[in-house]
């Protein structure tokens, strides 16, 4: 593993000071208007755990491309599943209306196929919650067990998938950040906070949130990159792990409570890829953030 550093100074754990501002932004996210702006808003329609793990597995698994068509397209699929995306699923009784499903590499019979294994492994634990929870050996962080859980899901959808199938269940164990799959399990263990669900909470206690994986995406790799969290320059499930480690040392036993607000920093546009006299004066992070010198009258 590459330095941990903090505000730039390398080796050193994140300082008390970076810990003090991202507990800033997370108490001053409008976690409302976050919510809007994620595809979880769309799991947040459901009351039942059930529903939800279903609901969010599938809209995880969508969560490439574009905000407003990742919610779109994973819309249109639950619409299709019904009031109970869990029920369907278990029953197989709508897989039909899936046929033929298009978004981006997907096509054809990668939905269905994605719903039916998920309703077998459902069958087979009486949850997914519990199908993770039985991959789960004990290790410090998750990845080996999303790499076992993808596994299983992988051999209920059955042989010969195509890669638009395989792309809906990504597996760490290919060295990828995995990200939606981070994200789906951060929306499940997390407890419900308005914005994350916490149904496996109920479905799975003995799940914990300090052993979740951040969910890796352009916007918080350039922002760990900013805050100095991470030095890596790949985008993989090492530096994954590597600034789930440095938010760990801030929140032992929650570290993704910061993932949220931090990622919307950046979906939003307010943090730019480089230093921007205008965005960065009023940024709720600048004073930790290592982007470049300070330029030329640049507010104390």
């Amino acid at each position: 593993m590459t330095n941990v550093v903090g505000l730039g100074q390398a080796g050193a754990a994140p300082s008390a000071r970076l810990r003090g501002v991202l507990d800033a932004l997370v108490a001053g996210a409008d976690r409302s208007a976050l919510v809007r702006a994620d595809p979880v808003e769309l799991v947040h329609r459901y009351t039942d755990p059930h529903d939800q793990e279903v609901a969010g597995y599938l809209v995880a698994a969508l969560a490439y491309g574009r905000v407003t068509s990742i919610k779109a397209a994973a819309a249109r699929l639950l619409d299709a599943l019904g009031p109970s995306p869990a029920r369907a699923v278990d029953g197989g009784r709508r897989a039909k209306k899936l046929e033929g499903f298009v978004y981006r590499f997907q096509r054809g019979e990668d939905l269905p196929r994605l719903a039916a294994a998920l309703g077998r492994v459902r069958r087979r634990h009486g949850s997914l919650a519990a199908a993770f929870a039985h991959h789960d050996r004990g290790e410090p962080r998750y990845d080996a067990a999303m790499a076992r859980f993808i596994g299983e899901l992988r051999a209920a959808a059955g042989p010969s998938p195509s890669r638009g199938l395989l792309f809906l269940l990504p597996d760490p164990g290919s060295g990828g950040a995995a990200k939606r799959l981070c994200l789906y399990l951060r929306w499940m263990i997390r407890p419900a906070d308005g914005l994350d669900l916490g149904a496996w909470q109920a479905l799975a206690p003995g799940l914990s949130p300090a052993k979740l994986v951040i969910p890796l995406d352009t916007h918080i790799a350039r922002l760990a990159r900013h805050l100095a969290l991470t030095d890596r320059r790949a985008d993989d499930l090492v530096t994954a792990l590597q600034i789930t480690e440095a938010l760990a040392t801030l929140a032992p036993t929650d570290p993704l409570v910061y993932d949220m607000a931090l990622c919307h920093l950046g979906i939003s546009g307010q943090c730019p890829r480089q230093r921007d006299p205008i965005l960065c004066q009023g940024c709720a992070i600048r004073s930790v953030c290592r982007l470049g010198p300070e330029p030329p009258g640049w507010p104390p």
